[in-house]
């Protein structure tokens, strides 16, 4: 059985048709949804683990536990949440590390919410802060479309050999999450650098990055964005500033176990606020 099969076979198991949303978890989030206080009108009714996953990779790094977990509003909604999520840096190839979000799309899901956790390059992007992004440079050099344009099982392209990248995250459901969030955080808006990593940034990138007016940079994201966007997906962006970029505001050593607590502090309540973001879709 491949992977999307599988996929299909799981989501009948739990009495569902493919989520109508996946929204992806970043650093510090995974481990919030335990404590997270849903309201009566969701319940878990899943759970996939990437390792069970056929052809599938496991996410090897500490805040990424590398699962889904399936929940259904009383309304019938249903969405998806993906608990950590694979990288370059892992030593995976970039169409192996979309593809926990692309065999979702070939599922049968079209709407996503990437998340992550990013350096903030603006001074105003204070950490806990959150930044909806609403366009990415790719900076990694390396893109997940390389190689045969991707067909599907029928030998059909699965999108344009060279996909329009002008409107990758969508505005108006940007909106709709900027609505909501505004009333637990502070939200900006920009622009996503993604970096292969898994070294930070040097104090010099960060000052080239926040020179040409950059939001926020990280190690994710860009590759499942192209990727979806090329499928066709609905794609939208969402940072959780988790630091100031090196040398931004002091000389202060970066460390990843900081990233991760930083988003511990807020992250139940930004769990919470996404909840409240999927009920407005619905």
């Amino acid at each position: 059985m491949d992977s999307v099969s599988f996929l299909k076979d799981m989501y009948g198991k739990f009495g569902c048709s493919a989520p109508n949303l996946h929204c992806v978890l970043g650093s510090g989030l995974s481990d919030a949804l335990e404590k997270a206080k849903l309201s009566d009108q969701w319940s878990e009714i899943g759970e996939i683990a990437f390792k069970e996953i056929p052809n599938f990779s496991s996410a090897t790094v500490e805040g990424h536990p590398g699962k889904y977990r399936i929940f259904k509003n009383k309304k019938g909604f249903v969405v998806s949440l993906q608990l950590g999520r694979l990288h370059g840096y892992e030593g995976l190839e970039p169409a192996k590390v979309a593809q926990s979000v692309t065999q979702i799309c070939a599922a049968g899901t079209k709407k996503f919410l990437l998340t992550n956790a990013a350096g903030g390059l603006n001074k105003n992007y204070h950490p806990g802060s959150l930044m909806i992004i609403d366009d990415h440079i790719n900076f990694t050099g390396r893109n997940p479309l390389v190689g045969p344009n991707p067909k599907d099982s029928k030998g059909k392209a699965l999108g344009p050999r060279f996909p329009d990248l002008s409107a990758v995250y969508d505005k108006k459901t940007s909106a709709l999450l900027e609505k909501v969030l505004q009333k637990s955080f502070d939200v900006h808006h920009g622009t996503y650098v993604g970096v292969l990593g898994p070294s930070f940034e040097t104090p010099a990138e960060v000052k080239l990055f926040s020179s040409w007016g950059m939001g926020a940079v990280g190690m994710s994201t860009v590759w499942e964005a192209i990727a979806l966007k090329h499928r066709g997906a609905e794609v939208t962006g969402l940072s959780f500033i988790s630091n100031y970029g090196c040398g931004l505001v002091d000389s202060s050593a970066l460390d990843h176990n900081d990233v991760l607590n930083q988003g511990k502090q807020s992250a139940e309540k930004l769990i919470n606020s996404l909840f409240s973001f999927f009920e407005e879709l619905i």
